[in-house]
């Protein structure tokens, strides 16, 4: 069992996480990434102090707009799945204005060529009701890598959607397994 805990922007693990195995056709990740969360969810600051810790260059930006993908310059969009409705509360937003949001930014990173990563990390807690399922069935279609924890794919979905698109899946066990993904998939020069 791990222990995590989120104290001053650190997670602490009680074990070393597990190597992750990579499927062939996995896009290399290049920085500078931006972390957005499509339903205000706590898993983009999870990946960020990931992303941190692994030394990888990554803004997060919960309320990310179209337009600041092209003025930061971003290689990566990295995309978490799963909505809190406590977090959309306190961003003034509800879940079809982050559908629409996350949507317009989806288009932003296509036409600029980002590399998508669609990622739910933070588990079945974040998979029960029909928000949670608006904002994975946005995301993961138009996601060019999934990470996704295997505890989500009971029903096979994300295996289904991977293989229907043509999408490398990655499966993890837990969520600290994507800090020892992130040296591997991001290449540094």
């Amino acid at each position: 069992m791990t222990a995590m805990l989120l104290t001053g922007g650190l997670f602490a693990a009680a074990h070393a996480t597990a190597p992750v195995s990579v499927p062939p056709g996995t896009p290399v990740l290049r920085e500078p990434a931006v972390v957005t969360t499509c339903g205000q969810s706590p898993g983009a600051l999870m990946v960020k102090v990931m992303c941190d810790e692994a030394k990888v260059e990554c803004v997060q930006a919960d309320l990310l707009k179209p337009e600041q993908l092209a003025a930061g310059k971003f290689k990566t969009l990295i995309v978490t799945m799963g909505t809190s409705l406590k977090g959309m509360g306190a961003a003034g937003v509800n879940v079809d204005s982050e559908l629409r949001r996350i949507r317009a930014v989806l288009a932003e990173a296509r036409r600029l060529k980002l590399t998508v990563v669609g990622v739910q990390l933070e588990g079945p807690s974040r998979r029960t009701d029909e928000t949670d399922e608006a904002s994975i069935r946005t995301v993961a279609p138009e996601s060019d890598l999934l990470i996704i924890r295997s505890d989500v794919n009971g029903d096979g979905y994300f295996t289904r959607v991977a293989a229907e698109k043509k999408i490398p899946l990655i499966l993890i066990k837990e969520a600290l397994d994507v800090k020892a993904l992130l040296p591997v998939l991001f290449k540094k020069p």
